[in-house]
């Protein structure tokens, strides 16, 4: 199975100058702050990838791309290296979710 890791390639074309200015750290504190607690909220997301209906994948790989778009942005890209693992485990459970509703399909 191929590993891909979509995110990486992100922070090239998006990374730009870190927030500058008071609010500049603050923001991007907070923004660590909601990645981690987005991170631990879906982490497990391969364990339980049978609970979620693919829109939910789908909603929640968008969070992730956001939220590493965000970082990258702010000048925290360094910080966004769960982001990418996380993307990757989302994959794997979309993957798994539509093998195991091919299988019900399938004949018997």
């Amino acid at each position: 199975m191929e590993r891909t890791t979509p995110g990486t390639d992100r922070c090239i074309n998006i990374a730009g100058s870190p927030s500058s200015g008071r609010g500049g750290r603050t923001d991007r504190l907070a923004l660590i702050k909601e990645i981690d607690a987005f991170v631990r909220e879906h982490g497990a997301i391969l364990a339980r990838y049978h609970r979620y209906t693919m829109d939910d994948l789908d909603r929640i790989e968008e969070e992730c791309r956001r939220l590493h778009e965000e970082a990258c942005g702010r000048g925290a890209c360094g910080t966004a290296g769960e982001l990418v693992e996380l993307e990757y485990l989302i994959g794997q459970a979309k993957a798994m979710k539509a093998k195991r509703m091919e299988e019900g399909r399938s004949p018997g």
